[in-house]
């Protein structure tokens, strides 16, 4: 059996270029996973976060001017109001913003 060792040799080069460039694709895509903020635009934040359990979460997230608050689970995400006014930083030494909800629903259960 006899092969053609240039054409052997071709094809094993564009396999290899082939390899290279999805390798390269894969790398800049976990890279700029951010999507446009890779590019110095930043349309979209988290602002605050609160765990609620192993996989929900509380989010407030802004998004252009809207502040949001969102509900995160494991197998959906809702919307739960658009803050009237924006959250204001927090200030150095005051409560954070996950202490001051756990204290609020512990006046709320009772303890």
């Amino acid at each position: 059996m006899l092969y053609d060792m240039d054409g052997v040799a071709s094809l094993s080069l564009g396999i290899a270029v082939i390899v290279v460039l999805l390798w390269v694709a894969v790398w800049l895509l976990r890279r700029g996973r951010s999507g446009p903020a890779m590019w110095g635009v930043r349309d979209c934040a988290i602002l605050r976060s609160l765990p609620l359990g192993p996989r929900e979460r509380l989010l407030v997230v802004r998004v252009g001017p809207r502040h949001l608050v969102l509900g995160v689970g494991s197998a959906a995400v809702s919307l739960l109001c658009e803050l009237d006014e924006p959250l204001p930083p927090p200030a150095p030494g005051e409560a954070a913003f996950g202490e001051v909800i756990r204290k609020a629903v512990g006046r709320w259960r009772g303890g």
